[in-house]
C-alpha cells in the first residue's frame, strides 16, 4: 500500500492596492483646485466691474448715482454666475454653485476695497461716502497735546486724517463690502445650476 501524501498549500493573502482612495483624494483635490482657480478668475472680472462702477459713481450727474446700486447688485450677481459658468461641470448642484460664487464675490469685494482705500487716500469719496469730512473729524477730536506730541515723532494732522480716510475705507468698503459682495455672489452662483440644466 501505498500512501500519497500531498504538500499542504498555504492560504495566500491577495492585499488590494489602495489606489483607488488616493486615486478620488487627488481627484478631489484637483476638482476643489480648479474650483478656487475658476472663482479667481471670475472675481478679477467682478473686481473690473466694481472698478468702473466705482469710477462711474464718481461722475457727478444725479441720474448715473440711480444706476449704481442697481450695477453693484447685478456685479456681484453676475460674478457669481460666471464663477459656475468657469467651473463648468464640477458645479453639479446649488451648494457647489453657492460655493464657488461665495470665493468669487469676496475676492472681487476685496479688490473693490483695495481700490477704495487708494482713491481715499489720494482723498477722493468714493459712493457717496464723505470720506474726506471722517478723518477731518478723526482729528477734531485728538486733544492738542496728543497733537503736539504726536508732531514730535513727526506725525501731522494730515498724516492721522489720511490714516482715518483710509482706516474708514477699510472698514465700509473692504470688509462689510467684501461679505455683501460675497453673499450676492453666492446667490448668483446657486442660481447658475438651476439655469445651466
Amino acid at each position: 500500500m501505498t500512501v500519497i501524501t500531498q504538500p499542504q498549500q498555504q492560504p495566500q493573502v491577495i492585499t488590494k492596492p489602495r489606489r483607488r482612495k488616493t486615486t478620488r483624494r487627488a481627484q478631489q483635490k484637483a476638482q476643489s483646485g480648479s474650483l478656487v482657480l475658476s472663482s479667481l478668475k471670475a472675481s478679477l472680472v467682478g473686481g473690473v466691474c466694481i472698478l468702473l462702477l466705482m469710477l462711474i459713481s464718481l461722475i457727478p450727474l444725479q441720474f448715473l448715482a440711480c444706476l449704481v446700486i442697481p450695477g453693484f447688485l447685478v456685479a456681484w450677481l453676475s460674478t457669481g454666475m460666471l464663477a459656475g459658468i468657469f467651473a463648468g461641470d464640477r458645479v453639479k448642484n446649488s451648494y457647489q454653485g453657492g460655493k464657488v460664487g461665495w470665493m468669487a464675490g469676496f475676492w472681487a469685494g476685496i479688490y473693490g476695497g483695495v481700490i477704495a482705500m487708494i482713491l481715499a487716500a489720494v482723498g477722493v469719496s468714493v459712493l457717496g461716502i464723505p470720506i474726506v469730512n471722517f478723518g477731518q473729524g478723526i482729528v477734531s477730536q485728538i486733544s492738542p497735546d496728543w497733537l503736539v506730541s504726536l508732531e514730535s515723532i513727526h506725525i501731522t494732522a494730515d498724516v492721522i486724517a489720511l490714516m482715518g480716510r483710509v482706516f474708514g475705507m477699510f472698514i465700509m468698503v473692504g470688509i462689510i463690502g467684501s461679505l455683501i459682495s460675497g453673499l450676492f455672489s453666492s446667490i448668483g452662483g446657486m442660481i447658475y445650476p438651476k439655469l445651466s440644466s
